[in-house]
């Protein structure tokens, strides 16, 4: 898989919260070793994963840089501006005054291209010839038709898109100008670069980055001049159902119908692939709003509703665009693209099911939270190396449920939770057990009935966030028991976990006795002993005494003999 030229990840302001892999399309966007990943071969650029990151993640193709060179070197630019620019400027003059003091020799509308365009669908409705006519002006439905639907090819209508017919338009009058698409789609980039419309657009520029560029220059314009020309109607195209409100409905060869959003252009072309649509004129916009809910204008604030109003302030409704000779050639070719996809056996897919833990109806959820519709796709997924097998969130919660039941139904601590009147919500088997309530339903009961102390009931009250601790005997119970106390305050619930410490009470009671009968008894023996040798001492005494008379007496008859 080789990484994506249009939309680059930003793996650490990733979060890993997968939004962008259930919000594609295609499951172009993948979640392998902790970060997300385009595939490019299967990527549509409809731009649903950058809009839809919370966390900045995802950064766009940018060819700012180049444009601004050529400003410097003093080129002819001019800019083909997308009629989804009222979005954000609503005053289209203040944003050519701005631009043309940039440097850029010239603003112009796209809509002069979409005007072309639409003579050339209305030449195709009046030949009436196509079994079902797709309109091909949005660039990531055609890569999805390309690459999905390849059969369905022949439906689209052999016609270039609205900045391909302007950027040759503008060619035509100035040949040797550099035309800039204003863009408020990222899969116009790729357009400029497909090898068919070569020289048609030199760069693209999103209108989320041009808005950052000029930040602080915009200025309203107390009136709205814009320039009125044949086929101005063809404003609105960025609008839902535009480019059927630019063409008069005979409904002779064809019924009209405008399809947004890419899951339901898919089930049109599924119904189309079927055989059971035919003889349709098919509007398909990939983005939800057309063109002014563009995946560019989606990271600032803006109102789309007041754009629409905006450009319907500046057509005629009433001038639609007829058919006619046109004045270059506008013609595309569409041919499917050959993406290579593994094949997997049914006993390959059933097996991955199984390694999934998906072996019975009720472990297949079919959420979607993965990114993938169903589990069975997930499977495949994972099979193609797509998918991370570990992600599935009904299984984690079940499995942490199934933990944290294991854990409250057999820890020997008693756990009680009481609600915001402090009766009995629920109870463990091992304070059932501890409270003697073993054959009794505690649920509904007051605290003061289950554990009967006016100091435990004051504390629970007065529980904050933190968790607060308490030790009680309990006469009724003969038992001596810690609280731990904690206070759910989401769910108004108070937690108390009762530990038992009778049992460890006693027998410190009984250390503490023995300790003591041990102290009694080694002072007996030490005062005995001291009058022992007290006794000794003063026997020795008197002895030595003796001695001492008796050796002297001696010592003194021996003297007397020498002397005689």
């Amino acid at each position: 898989m080789r990484p994506n030229e249009y939309i680059r990840l930003e793996p650490s302001h990733c979060h890993n919260c997968l939004r962008c892999v259930r919000a594609c399309p295609t499951n172009a966007m993948t979640y392998l070793k902790n970060q997300p990943t385009i595939v490019e071969e299967e990527c549509i650029l409809c731009g649903r994963c950058y809009s839809v990151c919370p966390h900045d993640a995802k950064a766009v193709i940018s060819d700012l840089d180049r444009i601004k060179e050529w400003l410097n070197n003093k080129e002819e630019v001019i800019i083909s501006a997308a009629p989804s620019f009222v979005a954000v400027w609503p005053q289209f003059s203040s944003l050519v005054k701005i631009l043309e003091s940039r440097g850029f020799s010239a603003v112009r509308e796209t809509a002069e291209g979409a005007k072309l365009v639409t003579q050339a669908f209305r030449n195709l409705i009046d030949e009436g010839t196509m079994e079902n006519i797709i309109t091909t002006c949005c660039p990531a439905v055609n890569s999805l038709i390309e690459k999905e639907y390849g059969e369905l090819t022949p439906f689209m209508a052999p016609v270039v898109s609205p900045m391909i017919a302007h950027g040759r338009l503008i060619k035509q009058d100035h040949p040797n100008a550099k035309v800039v698409f204003l863009s408020p789609c990222i899969a116009k980039f790729k357009e400029i670069r497909d090898e068919r419309f070569a020289g048609s657009i030199d760069a693209c520029i999103g209108m989320d980055e041009l808005l950052m560029w000029i930040s602080g220059t915009l200025k309203e314009e107390e009136e709205k001049d814009w320039d009125e020309f044949e086929g101005s109607i063809a404003r609105l195209y960025p609008t839902p159902g535009g480019i059927l409100n630019c063409i008069e409905h005979d409904n002779r060869n064809y019924k009209y119908i405008d399809v947004e959003g890419i899951d339901r252009i898919q089930k049109v072309l599924e119904a189309m692939k079927e055989g059971t649509l035919k003889g349709y004129f098919v509007e398909m916009s990939a983005c939800i709003g057309s063109c002014i809910g563009g995946p560019l204008l989606s990271h600032f604030k803006h109102n789309e509703w007041l754009g629409q109003s905006v450009i319907r302030e500046n057509v005629d409704m009433n001038a639609k665009i007829t058919g006619g000779e046109l004045p270059f050639d506008l013609s595309a070719q569409w041919k499917p693209e050959d993406i290579w996809r593994p094949k997997h056996t049914e006993e390959e897919i059933q097996a991955e099911m199984i390694r999934l833990g998906k072996v019975s109806q009720d472990k297949i959820h079919d959420c979607g939270a993965c990114g993938y519709e169903t589990c069975r796709l997930k499977a495949i997924a994972v099979l193609d190396g797509k998918a991370d097998p570990r992600i599935c969130l009904p299984e984690a919660l079940e499995r942490a449920e199934s933990l944290s039941n294991v854990v409250i139904e057999n820890t020997p601590n008693g756990i009680i939770v009481f609600d915001k009147d402090l009766n009995v919500r629920e109870m463990n088997p091992s304070a059932r057990k501890m409270l003697n309530l073993d054959m009794i339903n505690p649920t509904g009961m007051p605290i003061g009935a289950v554990l009967p102390d006016d100091a435990l009931e004051r504390l629970v009250r007065m529980t904050g966030r933190r968790t607060e601790y308490i030790r009680v005997y309990y006469e009724n119970y003969k038992k001596l028991l810690d609280h731990a106390i904690v206070n759910v305050e989401s769910q108004d619930l108070y937690v108390v976990i009762l530990m038992d410490r009778t049992d460890e009470s006693i027998r410190e009671e009984k250390l503490r006795r023995m300790r003591e009968r041990t102290i009694d008894v080694t002072s007996e023996v030490i005062d005995e002993q001291m009058r022992t040798v007290q006794e000794i001492a003063s026997l020795l005494g008197e002895t030595t005494a003796k001695s001492k008379v008796a050796l002297t007496k001696l010592k003194r008859a021996m003297d007397e003999d020498e002397n005689a």
